[in-house]
């Protein structure tokens, strides 16, 4: 196992997986969170999560920015969908047009890093959130390698089928945030 520094703390929870003490994540203006890991340091798999990991730490609030269209549509859709029963808010809500603003309403919550077994060789790093327009399932991003943008979805630790691009959230074709 080689274990980068930043990841020292990485201690196994009693839910089978790791997890390390909250990190700065440079993505969210360095606000710290916890990250999860599926894979086990002493697994073949490590360095390819480890990698996937670093690589999400490596993105600014450059690439946060990049992901607003995409955040942009999802709070659209809700509006859309949802009765929030509060007109004053969905107003408010409505009247979102700045990346900024946007952001300002989404609280990251914790980052897990998986392989799921659509793609088995593959490592996700998944960023749950909750936006103030999706308390109940949250919204998590989901980064094929930590860095390629390929679905928002509800937070859950597992990855939608991929492949068709007309299903809600995908992101087609992937949006790579390493052009930062």
């Amino acid at each position: 196992m080689s274990l980068d520094p930043i990841f020292t703390s990485l201690t196994f929870s009693d839910d089978s997986w790791w997890i390390t003490e909250p990190l700065p994540v440079p993505f969210f203006d360095g606000q710290t969170l916890p990250f999860n890991f599926t894979v086990d340091p002493e697994s073949e798999a490590w360095d390819a999560a480890q990698t996937a990991a670093l690589t999400f730490l490596h993105l600014t609030a450059r690439a946060r920015k990049q992901t607003t269209p995409q955040v942009m549509a999802d709070l659209r859709f809700s509006l859309e969908v949802t009765s929030y029963g509060d007109e004053e808010y969905e107003q408010e809500m409505a009247a979102i047009e700045t990346s900024e603003a946007l952001w300002a309403q989404v609280v990251p919550q914790e980052v897990w890093i998986i392989y799921p077994s659509i793609e088995p060789a593959t490592p996700y790093v998944l960023v749950s959130t909750e936006p103030s327009w999706e308390q109940e399932h949250g919204l998590q991003l989901v980064l094929r390698w930590g860095h390629e943008l390929v679905c928002l979805m509800p937070n859950e630790p597992d990855v939608p089928e991929l492949t068709d691009p007309q299903r809600q959230g995908i992101v087609h074709p992937p949006l790579d945030l390493k052009l930062d």
